[in-house]
C-alpha cells in the first residue's frame, strides 16, 4: 500500500510542486492580514485540488472544481486582487490532468472566472492605474499560459500517437517480412529436404542389394541437389540483405497503405543498374519515405524514378510540413551515402509540396 502511494505521488509530483504557492494566504493569516477562518477555506481548497487528482467520482469532481473557483474568486475580490494568479491551478488541471477540450463545463467556467475577475479588477475604484495594469497583465498571463500549455500538450500527444503508429507499422512490416521469408524457405528448402530424404532412402535400399552403381548414382544426385540448395539459400539471404528497386517499392507501397498515405509511383527505367547503384537507390527510397511517414504529417506522396543516358533520378514529393529553412545540411546521411555513386541531392521545393530530387550517376 505504501509503495502504491509513493508511485501515485511520483506520477503527479508536478501538481504537488505548485502547492507551494498556498504558503502566501497561510502567511497572511499568520501575520493577521487575513481573518483566521480563511485558514479553513485554504485547507479545503488544497484538499479539493488534491482530491481532483485522484477521485473518479464526477459529482465530487464537480463540487471540488467549483469550490476551487469560489475560493479564488472570494479571496481575489474580498482580500487581495493578486489572488487571481491562483487561476494557474485551474489551467494546470484543465490541460495536464483532465485534458479537457474547449467546450467542457470546466473550461467554460475557467474562462468566465478569469474574465469576470479581470473586469472586477479594472472596475475596482480602490486600485490605482498602475496596479490595474499590472493585474491585467497577470490575468492575461493566466489565459496565455493556458493556451501555451494546451499547445504543448497537443504537440506532445501528437508526437506520442505518431510514435505508436510508427511502432505498429514496424511490427506489421516485421511480421510481413517473416511471412515472406517463411514462404521462400518453405517453397525452396522444404522441397529440397523431401527430395534428399527420398534419395537417401533409395540409396540405402540399393546398398542393401549390393547395387553399387545405382547407389553411387543416387549419392551423386544427393550431392548435386545439396549444392543447388546451398546456392538457392545464398540467393534468398542476398535478397534479404539487398532488395531490388521493384521489391523496395512494393514494401514502401505496403507501408504507405498502413500509414494512410496515398502513394503514386512512376518509373522510367529501361536498363538494370549496377548492384551498388541499385542498393543506393533502394536505401534512398527507404530513408526518404520513412521521413515522409514519421515527420511530414502528409497524406499524399509521389515517387518518380527516371533514367537518362548518364544518370538515374529519384524524385519524392509530399504535401506535408516540409522544411522551415534550408541551409544545405539537411538529409546529411543521404548526402554521405550518394558520394559513392557521384550523386547529388537537391530540395527543389521546401514546402507545399515538399520535393526532393536525387541524381545518381550510372557507374560503368
Amino acid at each position: 500500500m505504501h509503495k502504491k502511494l509513493l508511485n501515485l505521488l511520483k506520477r503527479k509530483y508536478g501538481f504537488y510542486l505548485s502547492l507551494v504557492f498556498f504558503i502566501f494566504p497561510i502567511a497572511y493569516i499568520l501575520d493577521g492580514s487575513y481573518p483566521k477562518y480563511v485558514l479553513f477555506l485554504t485547507i479545503l481548497a488544497i484538499t479539493s485540488y488534491i482530491g481532483m487528482l485522484y477521485t473518479k467520482n464526477k459529482i465530487l469532481i464537480f463540487l471540488e472544481w467549483f469550490y476551487l473557483i469560489a475560493y479564488i474568486s472570494y479571496t481575489t475580490i474580498v482580500f487581495y486582487p493578486m489572488n487571481i494568479l491562483f487561476s494557474f491551478y485551474l489551467s494546470n488541471l484543465l490541460v495536464w490532468h483532465f485534458q479537457d477540450k474547449y467546450y467542457t463545463y470546466r473550461t467554460i467556467s475557467f474562462f468566465i472566472t478569469i474574465n469576470c475577475l479581470t473586469l472586477y479588477i479594472i472596475a475596482n475604484p480602490t486600485l490605482n492605474i498602475g496596479d490595474k495594469i499590472v493585474l491585467f497583465i497577470f490575468s492575461s498571463m493566466c489565459i496565455i499560459t493556458y493556451f501555451s500549455q494546451k499547445y504543448s500538450y497537443e504537440r506532445h500527444k501528437l508526437k506520442n500517437e505518431r510514435l505508436k503508429h510508427n511502432e505498429h507499422i514496424n511490427l506489421l512490416l516485421a511480421e510481413n517480412e517473416r511471412n515472406r521469408i517463411g514462404r521462400d524457405l518453405h517453397d525452396s528448402i522444404g522441397h529440397t529436404f523431401v527430395m534428399l530424404k527420398l534419395k537417401a532412402e533409395l540409396a540405402e535400399k540399393y546398398l542393401e542389394k549390393n547395387n553399387i552403381e545405382a547407389t553411387r548414382k543416387e549419392l551423386k544426385e544427393i550431392s548435386e541437389i545439396s549444392s543447388a540448395s546451398m546456392t538457392e539459400t545464398r540467393s534468398i539471404i542476398n535478397k534479404l540483405k539487398h532488395r531490388s528497386i521493384n521489391e523496395e517499392l512494393k514494401v514502401i507501397s505496403d507501408i504507405m497503405t498502413m500509414a494512410d498515405i496515398s502513394l503514386d509511383i512512376k518509373t522510367n527505367m529501361t536498363t538494370s543498374p549496377s548492384q551498388l547503384v541499385e542498393w543506393t537507390i533502394t536505401m534512398i527510397l527507404k530513408e526518404l519515405t520513412n521521413n515522409v511517414i514519421k515527420h511530414s504529417n502528409a497524406n499524399k506522396c509521389n515517387i518518380e524514378i527516371n533514367e537518362s543516358n548518364n544518370n538515374y533520378t529519384v524524385i519524392i514529393s509530399d504535401n506535408g510540413n516540409g522544411f522551415e529553412n534550408i541551409n544545405g545540411t539537411e538529409l546529411s546521411s543521404i548526402r554521405e551515402r550518394i558520394k559513392l555513386v557521384n550523386g547529388v541531392i537537391d530540395i527543389t521545393s521546401k514546402k507545399s509540396p515538399t520535393t526532393i530530387k536525387v541524381t545518381i550517376s550510372k557507374l560503368k
